[in-house]
């Protein structure tokens, strides 16, 4: 008997954290369904702004990676020149995906501040603003695509039948930023120095993925820590789909899946232990 009451406790808290995580989760993908007509506006509204006064207007979401991508692979081409067939193919590829994850990660920093106004007005979960984020970025990633594949052509590289398993990236892709995003919202609310802080660890975490380099550039004791982040094998993952026609490791795949979800789980856990104190900071 003493062995039952000793274990109890432990099977309910265990419980109860499960039936917290699911109710995070069913109430996240819930709102986007709910609240999609909103997101929608949103995301069209924020891509008219960014694009109000520019003559090329929506072309610039396929030119300004393009443009990053031709820098980068005429500066690093030399030196990967006999390790990296088609350099140029192998880093946009590689380069997509972290671009998607870094800027949609720091445009959603001042989404709270920013909305401020919006939420007292506007009964909305208050996440949904990073969301709107998070969708806008969805869209230029798929412009994106447009000039991955003019490179390909030009280069002579084949455009692999994988490439139409990328959904099967971009689902643990957006759960990881929605995570991180959520909690640099957060952040930034009650502390104004975030988007420094932010920059800097980004850009280090920039330099400890595969996306300038293969992981056999890296030493095996650095690669064994730095494939611990799900970014390190979701642009690996990424890659391969589209540079080398290979489909994912099904255990790694979901392994890596398992990660970002538990990234989003501890963001929106953050973002719903925070939002009630919102007002007092903004």
């Amino acid at each position: 008997m003493q062995t039952a009451v000793a274990v109890e406790p432990v099977r309910s808290s265990s419980s109860v954290s499960s039936r917290v995580a699911s109710n995070l989760f069913i109430d996240f993908f819930r709102n986007i369904v709910q609240y999609r007509e909103y997101l929608k506006q949103s995301v069209a509204r924020d891509l008219r702004r960014r694009y109000k006064r520019s003559v090329l207007g929506y072309i610039w979401s396929m030119l300004n990676p393009l443009l990053m991508m031709t820098i980068l692979a005429i500066v690093f081409s030399n030196i990967m020149r006999h390790s990296v067939h088609d350099y140029a193919v192998f880093l946009f590829s590689g380069m997509l995906t972290w671009t998607y994850f870094s800027s949609t990660s720091q445009g959603c920093l001042g989404t709270i501040r920013a909305n401020a106004r919006i939420m007292e007005q506007v009964p909305v979960p208050k996440y949904i603003f990073p969301l709107s984020v998070g969708f806008s970025g969805l869209v230029d990633l798929l412009l994106s695509f447009v000039p991955l594949l003019l490179v390909m052509i030009v280069v002579g590289h084949d455009i692999p039948v994988t490439i139409f398993a990328v959904p099967l990236v971009l689902l643990p892709l957006f759960c990881i930023t929605m995570g991180i995003s959520l909690i640099c919202a957060v952040s930034n609310v009650f502390f104004e120095d975030t988007q420094h802080l932010v920059e800097v660890i980004f850009r280090a975490v920039y330099y400890l993925c595969p996306v300038l380099y293969t992981r056999e550039h890296l030493p095996q004791w650095l690669v064994k820590w730095a494939s611990l982040n799900p970014m390190f094998g979701l642009i690996e993952m990424m890659r391969g789909l589209i540079y080398d026609g290979q489909l994912p490791d099904a255990e790694k795949y979901f392994t890596n899946f398992g990660g970002c979800l538990v990234v989003l789980m501890i963001g929106l856990w953050i973002f719903r232990r925070a939002d009630r104190k919102f007002i007092y900071f903004l």
